[in-house]
């Protein structure tokens, strides 16, 4: 995990979390619901 992010994939991340498309998030985390690497606020 990144120091500087909440990402739990950092290899696969190509900028910030909360920017991750819906397919970036399904290929990482499966069918998971929501984005785990991003905090909710």
């Amino acid at each position: 995990m990144c120091e500087s992010c909440s990402c739990m994939n950092p290899e696969n991340l190509k900028g910030k979390p909360e920017e991750c498309t819906p397919e970036q998030i399904s290929e990482c985390h499966g069918e998971e619901e929501g984005h785990p690497c991003v905090e909710e606020k």
